[in-house]
């Protein structure tokens, strides 16, 4: 198709070449043409710019070609010596649309008609490539099919849907965008103005990269994306949201780490006495009762979806504290142990609890981690 064009590109040009001589006034004997390399357009949908290769026989000095378009969806970008560049819009239909277009010239006798056909609403307008991922960050590529499109890249914790409820994507576009409309109020800014400075931080248009650090890690994120634009305090979406979901891997577990686990129980007072095995680090103890998600019923193995929640609970904890000034040996002394311990914890009479106990650590003062898979016991 390329080399088509480059072809039916020569012919116009040579036309012109035939043709070129301008007359400053019109002869209705011979009047002005309008020659195009084709007169129907077939158009994705996403739109774009689309060039129409022409020549005009009997030019007319000062004269120009004008563009007569029923429809919004297109539009004249520019004319050059050799082209006319239109302009058509993305689809936001689930069909197929036509447009009848006309260019008219002084003293032609017809107009020129070309129409133009554009398949339906593109639903993958954007693609997401995971360039890098570990326990604690991942760097996402964006790959918006059109480059000149602002959009919006981002990416949450998949936990926020499941707590919030929100099923309407457009309802969170709506909670997104007003909470930064309130950032934008509260510094004295509209919201166009404030998406601005944080362009290319969060707006970008074309492919882009953003790497997320502090990550949780055995967690599940949406990567999405939207199209917008902003004008003043208001927005315009220009395509629906696109997400991909990706999940965090755990750290690498240290191998041959075990913690023998015993109790003592006298009414509510148990004593758990935990010597660990093959490791002198930290470690952590949670306590699950027989109500709780993570109490699994005598004979069921945990799974690894289990551990993962486990490690998922510790390291929020571990990231309340340091939010709160703790650094991380400060928490790991205040809420977790190390060597042999006899622990004395009061209990409700008449339930049944498990005790999990795993290995936890902090590499360069960053949140501490799960490095065991944990070791349990029921009371």
């Amino acid at each position: 198709m390329l080399q088509l064009r480059k072809f039916v590109l020569l012919l116009v040009s040579s036309v012109a070449l035939m043709f070129g001589c301008q007359k400053s006034e019109i002869d209705p004997s011979n009047p002005p043409q309008l020659i195009l390399d084709t007169y129907e357009l077939y158009v994705d949908g996403g739109g774009g710019d689309i060039s129409l290769f022409y020549a005009v026989k009997n030019s007319v000095k000062g004269a120009s070609i004008t563009l007569k378009s029923s429809v919004s969806w297109v539009s004249l970008k520019t004319i050059t010596s050799t082209a006319i560049v239109l302009s058509v819009k993305s689809s936001n239909i689930d069909e197929e649309r036509f447009a009848s277009i006309s260019f008219e010239y002084p003293g032609m006798e017809k107009a020129v008609k070309v129409n133009i056909l554009q398949d339906k609403q593109l639903h993958n307008k954007f693609k997401f490539e995971t360039v890098a991922l570990d326990y604690k960050s991942c760097t996402i590529k964006y790959i918006p099919t059109d480059k000149n499109m602002p959009y919006m890249a981002n990416i949450i914790d998949a936990e926020y849907f499941k707590q919030s409820g929100v099923t309407d994507l457009n309802i969170f576009i709506d909670t997104e965008m007003a909470n930064y409309r309130s950032i934008a109020d509260r510094n004295h800014m509209t919201l166009e103005e404030l998406m601005g400075r944080v362009s290319p931080q969060l707006i970008y248009t074309g492919d882009a990269e953003r790497s997320f650090e502090g990550m949780k890690h055995g967690s599940k994120y949406v990567v999405y994306s939207y199209g917008i634009t902003f004008k003043g305090n208001e927005y315009t979406v220009t395509t629906p949201m696109h997400q991909t979901m990706i999940e965090l891997p755990m750290p690498d577990m240290y191998q041959n780490i075990s913690f023998n686990i015993s109790s003592q129980v006298n009414g509510a007072m148990s004593i758990i006495t935990i010597t660990p095995n093959g490791w002198d680090g930290y470690y952590n103890i949670q306590i699950a009762p027989d109500d709780s998600l993570y109490y699994i019923v005598p004979g069921i193995n945990p799974t690894d979806g289990l551990f993962r929640n486990i490690a998922s609970a510790f390291y929020d904890q571990a990231r309340r504290a340091m939010a709160s000034g703790a650094t991380a040996e400060q928490f790991l002394r205040n809420s977790c142990y190390s060597g042999r311990q006899q622990i004395n914890i009061q209990l409700d009479a008449g339930r049944k609890y498990m005790v999990y106990v795993f290995a936890v650590e902090s590499k360069n003062g960053e949140i501490p981690v799960m490095r065991s898979n944990p070791s349990y016991h029921y009371l």
